[in-house]
C-alpha cells in the first residue's frame, strides 16, 4: 500500500514507510501501529471559516474552525484510498457507521478504526479525571448503534495536518483528532507528549462499556 499518499504541501514527498509498520490488533500489541486505518473518510462535513465543507474539497492554507484554538489553517493534507471495498481487510479492521447523535453528529458518518474522536461524558471525569475524553474509534462499536461496515466501493481518505494537533467538528458537533505537520505520532499522545492525550484501547473501551451500563440502567 506504500505510494497511496499524495502530498500537497509541506516537505517531504514520501511515506516514510507509513504502511509498512503492523496495524492495529497485530501480534505486537500495539494498538496504534499505523497502516491505513485511520484519517477522514470523504465525504465528512468539516466546520471551517467559510461554513460546513466536505473534507475532500479543503485547500492547504485554508482555515478550519477547532475546538479549543478557533479558526486554525491547514498546513498540509494528504489523501490515500481505501480500495476492494475492504473485502481484503480482517474484521477489526473494518470502517464504523456511527449513526446520527452518537458524537453530536448531525447526520451518519463513517469512522476509521484508529480515528480518535473526542466524547464528553461525566463517567469519563468519574474515571479519568477529565470530562473530555480522546478516544480510537474502534472503542466506540456496540455504542448506540455503532457497528462496523464493509463499503462496497473504494473511497478516499483524507489527512488534514495543522500546526499542532486540533481536534475539529464532524458532521455537526462531532469532534475528530487532526494531526501536526511536524508528525506527533500516536504513541507520543498517548504518553501526553502532544498536545493532547490518548486513551489506549483498553482503557477506551472501558469508558464505553461504562457509559452502556449507565444508559441501560436508566
Amino acid at each position: 500500500m506504500a505510494g497511496l499518499f499524495d502530498e500537497e504541501s509541506g516537505p517531504g514527498t514520501e511515506d516514510d514507510g507509513l504502511f509498512e509498520r503492523p496495524l492495529f490488533g497485530e501480534a505486537n500489541d500495539n494498538p496504534y501501529g499505523a497502516g491505513l486505518a485511520e484519517g477522514i473518510a470523504a465525504g465528512t462535513r468539516i466546520a471551517t471559516e467559510d461554513g460546513w465543507r466536505r473534507v475532500e474539497t479543503i485547500n492547504p492554507g485554508e482555515r478550519v474552525l477547532t475546538f479549543d484554538h478557533g479558526p486554525r489553517r491547514v498546513q498540509q493534507i494528504m489523501r490515500a484510498t481505501l480500495s476492494d471495498g475492504c473485502s481484503h481487510r480482517p474484521p477489526h479492521m473494518l470502517p464504523l457507521e456511527v449513526p446520527p447523535g452518537v458524537l453530536g453528529n448531525a447526520e451518519a458518518m463513517m469512522l476509521l478504526p484508529e480515528q480518535i474522536v473526542l466524547i464528553e461524558s461525566d463517567l469519563a471525569e468519574t474515571l479519568y479525571d477529565d470530562p473530555f475524553a480522546l478516544i480510537p474509534a474502534a472503542a466506540l462499536e456496540g455504542y448506540r448503534g455503532v457497528a462496523r461496515i464493509a463499503p462496497q466501493q473504494s473511497f478516499e481518505v483524507i489527512f488534514l495536518q495543522f500546526e499542532g494537533e486540533e481536534v475539529v467538528y464532524a458532521n455537526g458537533a462531532g469532534m475528530i483528532l487532526c494531526g501536526s505537520a511536524d508528525g506527533t505520532s500516536l504513541d507520543a499522545l498517548m504518553e501526553g507528549r502532544g498536545d493532547y492525550r490518548v486513551l489506549p484501547l483498553d482503557k477506551a473501551r472501558r469508558l464505553v462499556e461504562a457509559l452502556i451500563e449507565d444508559e441501560r440502567a436508566e
